[in-house]
């Protein structure tokens, strides 16, 4: 059973920011990964390689993806990065990345916030 407060990353001692991973976000993720392997295990371990990536490279504070292009999203203060065919969005919270949700691309996502 899935807990109900978010996970939290801890980042290599050089990284600016810690990152935290929304249930909301943990369960997208379950789903795109159960998606992903339905086209094959290296489909799935790809999409994995590049989430993690994203993630390092948001904790490390060396990029910014800069507010949402989408208004109400950005409104919200969600960031937003590509992750393959998806996006994922995110926001700051003090010394922390906060990933709240990640959806394909064609998805309307805005208005599923």
């Amino acid at each position: 059973m899935r807990s109900n407060r978010s996970t939290e990353l801890r980042q290599n001692m050089g990284s600016k920011y810690r990152i935290k991973i929304l249930p909301s976000a943990e369960e997208e993720l379950d789903g795109i990964i159960t998606y992903l392997e339905t086209f094959g295990e290296q489909a799935a371990r790809n999409f994995m390689g590049r989430y993690r990536e994203q993630l390092e490279l948001l904790a490390s504070g060396v990029i910014d993806y800069g507010l949402s292009h989408l208004p109400e999203l950005s409104n919200l203060g969600y960031h937003a990065c590509s992750v393959n065919r998806y996006v994922l969005l995110y926001y700051r919270e003090g010394d922390c990345v906060v990933i709240a949700h990640i959806f394909h691309q064609r998805q309307d996502y805005a208005h599923l916030i």
